[in-house]
């Protein structure tokens, strides 16, 4: 450290004397600065932490937000005045609260149960916000707290997290739909939190706009689906297999729900499905589908129980993977998809401007559906 930074006796004789804001924030910033290096020694350390203790207390403004400036980045700043800092007025706080390493999980809990949105705000956008935290915000943050937590890639939101912003942001869309889009929610946490989502969008709909409810249950369904089958391509395996028993168990495995993911190219999905629900082992259900021709998988269709009128999509669906998957196995989804809109649009002689809006138009020639039951037979 230069000698012009270390702190003085005619610094301090400086903040005996001189009156003026511009000189206390000024020795603030040099005092401050102390704290980031280890050579002072232990009197030194004792008078600039005095010193510290008289200026955060300044009643300018300009003084306390220099020591926040100074300190907010600093592990070795006396935990004191950064927790005096924190809760001071938003705009000597934020730097803190955004930044101190110093705060612990319990000072940030506690800091946002009471403090302002915009310090909310500030703890939510930390570069590492943990689970209990992320919980507080859950509760008790503003709803720009809550965006700005969402959308933090080093925020930890845990199930207990999740659930409570759905509950309280069901009929949010921008809370909702980036809430189940993240990526360290369990699989099946997400198509639960789809499921509620939806459900509550009708209750609003049928409440707040006398939408008829069958109109709105329509909706639901279509949300949920849509919303479901954009999760499904970053699951495992085992999570696939997973939400596909949650999916049947809870009468949420529709032949519309089955379509979509087939035809935006989420075909283990399709297989997994159709695994559930004849009880066909996971081999033979592959082959079935994909290697014993029409046959095969007409057969598989009706033993799932899955309604007649929507077999030939799936027909067209299977027929498109078919003919446009690679040697390897792999599939140009963007080319896939245009032509599995176009052989639906063909088949149906329905027009369509993309596949969401095509499985809607064909959902309407089945009616309401129930959903198909597992068989778990041999």
């Amino acid at each position: 450290m230069m000698d012009s930074e270390k702190l003085t006796v005619a610094d301090v004789q400086r903040l005996l004397t001189d009156t003026s804001e511009d000189a206390r924030a000024a020795v603030a910033a040099k005092v401050a600065s102390q704290f980031s290096t280890i050579t002072l020694a232990p009197r030194e350390r004792e008078l600039a932490h005095e010193i510290l203790g008289y200026l955060v207390r300044d009643v300018a403004v300009n003084v306390r937000e220099a020591l926040s400036r100074c300190l907010n980045d600093n592990p070795a700043a006396p935990r004191n005045i950064v927790l005096h800092l924190a809760r001071d007025i938003d705009q000597v706080a934020i730097p803190i609260l955004e930044r101190s390493p110093v705060l612990t999980d319990e000072d940030l809990v506690g800091l946002v149960y009471y403090g302002s949105s915009d310090k909310q705000c500030a703890i939510a956008g930390r570069e590492e916000v943990r689970a209990t935290v992320s919980e507080a915000i859950a509760h008790r943050g503003d709803r720009s707290a809550v965006l700005k937590l969402i959308h933090n890639s080093g925020a930890v939101i845990n199930e207990a997290a999740a659930t409570m912003l759905v509950q309280r942001y069901a009929d949010d869309a921008d809370v909702a739909a980036p809430l189940v889009q993240r990526n360290e929610l369990p699989a099946l946490l997400v198509e639960r939190l789809i499921a509620m989502v939806s459900e509550q969008m009708r209750e609003y709909l049928v409440s707040h706009h006398e939408v008829d409810g069958r109109v709105a249950a329509t909706l639901e369904e279509q949300a949920r689906e849509r919303a479901t089958t954009d999760t499904i391509g970053r699951m495992g395996n085992d999570d696939l297999r997973g939400l596909v028993a949650q999916l049947a168990e809870n009468n949420r495995l529709t032949a519309t729900l089955i379509l979509r993911a087939a035809c935006v190219g989420e075909i283990r999905f399709v297989e997994a499905a159709f695994a559930e629900l004849t009880g066909v082992p996971d081999e033979r259900i592959w082959r079935l589908i994909h290697d014993v021709g029409a046959l095969g998988f007409r057969a598989v269709y009706a033993r799932a129980g899955m309604p007649e009128a929507l077999y030939p999509a799936f027909r067209c669906v299977l027929d498109t993977y078919h003919a446009v998957r690679s040697s390897d196995g792999s599939l140009e989804l963007d080319f896939y998809r245009l032509h599995v809109l176009e052989g639906l649009q063909e088949t149906f002689e329905t027009v369509a401007p993309d596949l969401d809006s095509m499985i809607d138009k064909l959902a309407k020639i089945i009616g309401p559906q129930p959903a198909v039951r597992s068989q778990h037979v041999a």
